[in-house]
């Protein structure tokens, strides 16, 4: 009898640390998707960030039971582990030892550079990738010969191949110039210097950019 009050007690008290394991990781996520504590998701892009960080959060706890289990080891292992989790990002939703370990990754091993090639005989700024030629306003070249980022979110996700992985994102207002078409999509240069905003687009979770200003 005694056996199975402790085991009762021992299960419930592992369901009460879940659930309050399952409380901190949502708040934690909520607070990450609105920049602030005790603020209602509202709008799409909050929702994606808060998602974003759910997926990574249970990817990181996989990696904690991991290397508590003895599969992953200090430092390369369990940072890689961290980094694939957050997509390399090592964002704000880590805390700060996780942090610390992904970003020493991370660090280590800088992503490649995405690689875009363009037939002779364009003579202009080389070309960043490729993009959905409808948010350019400009998705029939050469009837255009300059297009500008129009787009109804956080950024227009440029693409090493047409519907491929995106690798960067630039923000409504960014011109470009047309180069190939293949379908609905598009090869650009850009018309402009770019330069980080430091931000991420929310649908892709890659580097915002923008055109640099100079005084």
């Amino acid at each position: 009898m005694k056996k199975l009050l402790l085991a009762s007690v021992l299960a419930i008290a592992s369901t009460t640390a879940h659930a309050q394991t399952a409380d901190s990781t949502d708040a934690k996520c909520s607070a990450f998707a609105t920049g602030g504590d005790d603020q209602p998701i509202e709008t799409k892009g909050e929702k994606a960030r808060y998602e974003q960080c759910m997926r990574a959060e249970n990817a990181l706890d996989a990696c904690d039971k991991r290397f508590k289990a003895g599969e992953l080891q200090p430092g390369p292992e369990i940072g890689a582990c961290y980094a694939k989790a957050t997509n390399n990002r090592c964002d704000g939703s880590l805390d700060g030892s996780r942090m610390q370990v992904c970003t020493d990754w991370v660090d280590d091993h800088p992503p490649a550079p995405a690689r875009v090639t363009v037939a002779p005989p364009y003579q202009g700024p080389p070309p960043i990738g490729w993009v959905y030629g409808p948010y350019t306003q400009c998705a029939d070249p050469p009837r255009c010969s300059m297009g500008m980022v129009n787009v109804p979110a956080a950024g227009l996700n440029v693409r090493t191949v047409p519907n491929g992985y995106p690798v960067i994102a630039l923000v409504n207002g960014t011109p470009l110039y047309p180069m190939r078409r293949e379908g609905d999509w598009l090869l650009v240069a850009p018309a402009c210097d770019l330069t980080p905003t430091w931000a991420w687009s929310w649908n892709a979770g890659v580097p915002l950019n923008r055109c640099w200003v100079y005084f």
